[in-house]
């Protein structure tokens, strides 16, 4: 177990593990399913959910979940946009109220455990089905644990975000998975280690 303290209340927030991201038949599947179920992190966030539930502590869902004019208002600019919008245009687009933005059976939800959506990276914006942030501040929360898909888009815009709000963040690095081997490895080294506690699932589970 590695030397850091845990202050405050932590929650367990999982970034865009729904069907049409990470499932193999999903819609816009080819951009990171394959590294999803290849890289090992289901297990690791299995062993986070059931960490967190067995002593109570609050485990939270984002899903990417585009608006109905949300097409007409992605950004102009940037290879990923330009991606979106080619999937989008072969029918591929993540609908919300579908199963699109479903959680991953594998990590599934538990009742009453929150799936909120997002546009388009970060986890605090565009929220629906409920105000992130108000729903942090209900339950008393202080540290944000993060994992998800992907390191380079979601998760690094979210824990910039969540350090902007003066959160605690810790991301276990072998939750996370990016389709992109060498950027999920920058991202982690180099930029969310300047923001973020940088470790591993089993050093996370010790210091609850």
């Amino acid at each position: 177990m590695s030397e850091w303290e845990l202050e405050g209340k932590p929650a367990l927030i999982l970034i865009h593990m729904q069907h049409a991201i990470t499932d193999p038949e999903g819609k816009v599947s080819h951009f990171h399913a394959k590294a999803t179920w290849e890289s090992g992190i289901i297990p690791k966030q299995q062993a986070l959910l059931k960490a967190f539930r067995q002593k109570g502590l609050p485990v939270i869902y984002v899903n990417s979940t585009v608006p109905p004019d949300g097409w007409e208002r992605m950004p102009r600019f940037g290879r990923f946009h330009a991606a979106l919008r080619k999937a989008h245009a072969a029918g591929r687009a993540i609908e919300a109220g579908t199963k699109d933005t479903e959680v991953l059976g594998a990590v599934a939800n538990l009742p009453g455990e929150p799936v909120l959506g997002n546009f388009i990276y970060g986890i605090f914006s565009g929220n629906t089905g409920g105000d992130l942030k108000e729903i942090l501040d209900d339950l008393g929360v202080d540290t944000l644990v993060m994992a998800g898909v992907a390191t380079g888009m979601a998760v690094i815009a979210s824990v910039l975000q969540a350090t902007d709000m003066l959160y605690d963040v810790i991301v276990p690095s072998d939750a996370s998975v990016d389709a992109n081997e060498g950027l999920h490895d920058i991202a982690m080294g180099r930029f969310i280690e300047d923001y973020a506690l940088v470790t591993t699932t089993e050093d996370v589970i010790a210091h609850l």
